[in-house]
């Protein structure tokens, strides 16, 4: 009290009692509010008087408007007469106080307002009451049911804030998410994560849209929903497409993580918005010929592969007199099939075709391809002996009788084989690098 003395002797400016409270650091909060007076009810009491008098399409009067008359009238009554005049108003006037402090409001706007303003003063009392005194606070503050457009509201000191990080393992906002959650709901909000409510809204989700394909495919029996090869699976089978897809890729909801992305296709399916519509005959049959496109062949003739040399293989000619014309003109290939799946804006959308595995020697080079292993025989001079080493000879079946010249080798003996007749000095065995011995193809004796 000394020192509240000696500022005041000094400064001059306030009360002793104002800096004795600058100096023992009291709280700044309003500790008590005034009652309703006989001025007050009498204000009121005359501006509702004067207002009753217009119609409602007409502007109403405030109490500063009317300020003159009302204290040239209350001037004239003396104390018994306001006494009498403010009575019930008084009463009246100290009812509509308490409701607007203490009661529930009607609309959500004003609820939120209220909240938002209120928190706000408490905000700034409790951070000047800190920097004042050192006192350390957390403030959480929640809704209580879910027509409150509040969200939660954390207000903390940083020291605060450190010490949930260390002793919890948790941040303050989380703390004010889980209590939100038992507000609201209970223990069982209290324990229900994330992950629960995106696994039970897949859930709910796929049975949802199973039942609707169901109802749609009747009287057929639709016992599964396929996301891959759409229009394979469902429009070939049910003649059906499905409209108004709201997400911007096709795909089943187990392959959808975000919560928001599934509430909005849940919504979409649960109001009739993406459904399936069932095709008609006509709209189905040019649904049908649009998959198939027929292409002319104009591609460059096949380059025949090597062979080895005088090897034919015999060929008819009937089998491709016989083929049609257009066959070997134009051939039919699968064209880009046609989408089932439409979004809200009416564009088709992509749907996943099956991924087939890959070869294993993909990207690899390969080198030539080899050809089959011929059996060859050691060349000899004697008139008995072939050979098939030399490529360039001329290789061909064996086709000559039984020779009775046990020294010379009969074909019929080498009947897979190939045999090479090789150049010997005796005259009495014919080469078969003779132009003569191509035709008979074998060992002459």
């Amino acid at each position: 009290m000394e020192q509240a003395t000696l500022l005041r002797e000094k400064f001059g400016c306030h009360s002793v009692d104002y800096y004795f409270k600058e100096i023992m650091q009291c709280s700044r909060l309003h500790k008590g509010t005034r009652k309703a007076n006989k001025w007050n009810a009498f204000v009121k009491k005359e501006v509702e008087h004067h207002n009753a008098a217009l119609s409602a399409s007409e502007k109403h009067h405030k109490a500063c408007e009317l300020m003159s008359k009302i204290c040239a009238r209350w001037q004239e009554m003396d104390e018994d007469q306001c006494t009498i005049e403010t009575q019930d108003v008084i009463e009246t006037l100290t009812e509509c106080r308490e409701m607007k402090e203490l009661a529930t409001h009607n609309t959500m706007i004003h609820t939120f307002n209220d909240a938002q303003r209120t928190l706000e003063k408490i905000d700034q009392e409790l951070m000047a009451l800190h920097s004042h005194t050192g006192v350390e606070f957390i403030l959480l503050s929640v809704q209580g049911d879910t027509e409150h457009w509040n969200q939660p509201h954390v207000f903390h000191m940083a020291r605060a804030a450190e010490f949930f990080d260390c002793c919890f393992k948790t941040s303050i906002g989380t703390l004010a998410f889980h209590f939100e959650g038992y507000c609201i709901a209970g223990v069982q909000g209290l324990a229900k994560t994330h992950l629960d409510e995106v696994l039970e809204l897949k859930k709910k989700l796929s049975e949802l849209i199973l039942q609707k394909l169901q109802a749609a495919a009747a009287p057929a029996q639709a016992q599964h929903m396929y996301y891959t090869n759409f229009d394979t699976n469902i429009t070939v089978k049910y003649c059906m497409v499905l409209e108004k897809w709201p997400l911007s890729k096709f795909c089943c909801p187990g392959d959808i993580s975000s919560c928001n992305e599934l509430r909005v296709l849940y919504y979409a399916w649960n109001t009739n918005t993406t459904c399936f519509q069932q095709l008609s005959d006509v709209e189905f049959e040019d649904w049908e010929n649009g998959r198939d496109v027929d292409e002319d062949n104009t591609s460059t003739p096949p380059v025949p592969s090597p062979s080895p040399p005088f090897m034919e293989t015999p060929t008819s000619t009937a089998d491709i007199q016989s083929q049609p014309l257009s066959a070997i003109q134009s051939r039919k290939r699968p064209g880009e099939e046609l989408n089932g799946v439409f979004s809200v804006s009416g564009e088709a959308m992509p749907v996943q075709k099956r991924a087939w595995k890959e070869c294993s020697d993909k990207g690899k080079k390969c080198g030539p391809r080899k050809g089959k292993s011929v059996s060859a025989s050691i060349p000899s001079s004697d008139s008995s002996a072939t050979s098939s080493s030399d490529p360039s000879s001329s290789m061909s079946m064996s086709a000559s009788p039984p020779s009775s010249d046990p020294s010379v080798t009969s074909s019929s003996d080498l009947t897979s084989s190939v045999s090479v007749s090789a150049p010997s000095s005796d005259p009495s065995v014919t080469s078969s690098l003779g132009p003569s011995s191509i035709p008979t193809a074998g060992v002459s004796a």
